[in-house]
């Protein structure tokens, strides 16, 4: 299967200043792909050379297996993008913006009534087609900004941040929404996100931007199990003769807690052995030793702040 999204030795500059420093990306066919980062990362330059709005200083992409710069507007055809800023018209009916941006798609008329009823349709705003987007609340601006990226069927589908700002109640429909359109397979979704859970549930690949440059990307299982220091959660039944063991070099004890677990973090994996032995020469009653996973905001957090 060929990539969605290729990017070899990708950077952009602006004055001097480096935004994207030699990208190496590959987004699978059909993939969700979360594109994690803190504010002035690199994501939104990156979406912006993904669509051929920036050219790259130097390094090559292909979107779609087209050149975004040379092959920009066939590229656009096929891709729905909604951005932070959704664009939509107040003093226009929700099905007259979408009858509007089918319009500037150059879509035929009977066309357009058909993708505009199931984009609308989609999102759950057919009821509301006829209602002024003046008096839509964010979430409903968020859908209808959806919908107006679904509108050409696209194969490629960019979201930059689509629940900011959002309350819980329209997070979830949001989510919902998003893994209903996960599912269908068949469309490539690219999703820059702050919402490390948004993107541990909905992610097949997610992909970590610091300083303009990648610094992990896999799996979220994969992200979740890697990197950092192993850490154990440990229970005894006498957790005060725990705290006088000789640990392993280097390892850190916390705890511990009312029901006696205590988190023990180790300077290596092979280490839990060691451990085990050092907890029973102390008589401490050792009850269970757990291997505790690495969430992805634990990794999110130890590659960005460069732990």
């Amino acid at each position: 299967m060929s990539a969605a999204v290729l990017c070899r030795g990708v950077t952009r500059r602006f004055n001097g200043r480096t935004a994207v420093a030699d990208l190496d990306l590959e987004v699978d066919q059909g993939a969700v792909f979360g594109f994690l980062g803190p504010n002035g990362a690199g994501k939104t330059t990156t979406v912006r050379m993904l669509l051929g709005l920036l050219r790259p200083s130097s390094g090559s992409l292909e979107v779609l297996g087209l050149d975004p710069i040379a092959q920009g507007e066939p590229l656009r055809a096929q891709t729905g993008v909604l951005l932070d800023q959704v664009g939509l018209y107040d003093r226009l009916t929700a099905s007259q913006n979408l009858d509007l941006f089918g319009r500037i798609a150059r879509m035929a008329p009977a066309e357009r009534r058909v993708k505009v009823e199931a984009a609308l349709r989609r999102v759950d705003l057919w009821e509301r087609r006829g209602d002024h987007v003046s008096g839509f609340s964010k979430g409903m601006r968020q859908k209808l900004g959806i919908a107006r990226a679904l509108l050409s069927d696209p194969r490629l589908l960019i979201l930059d941040e689509p629940t900011s700002g959002l309350d819980p109640v329209n997070i979830k429909m949001l989510r919902d929404l998003l893994t209903s359109l996960a599912q269908e397979g068949g469309r490539t979704i690219f999703m820059c996100t702050h919402q490390l859970d948004e993107a541990q549930r909905l992610c097949s690949q997610v992909g970590i931007i610091r300083g303009g440059r990648l610094v992990a990307v896999g799996a979220p299982d994969t992200l979740e199990g890697g990197g950092g220091a192993p850490v154990v959660r440990v229970q005894c039944s006498r957790p005060a003769a725990a705290t006088a063991a000789a640990l392993p070099a280097g390892a850190t004890l916390d705890g511990p807690d009312a029901e006696g677990w205590m988190r023990v973090t180790l300077a290596q994996a092979s280490d839990v052995e060691e451990l085990v032995k050092a907890l029973v020469a102390v008589d401490a009653g050792v009850l269970a030793v757990v291997p505790q996973r690495r969430s992805l905001e634990d990794v999110y957090l130890s590659v960005v702040e460069g732990a």
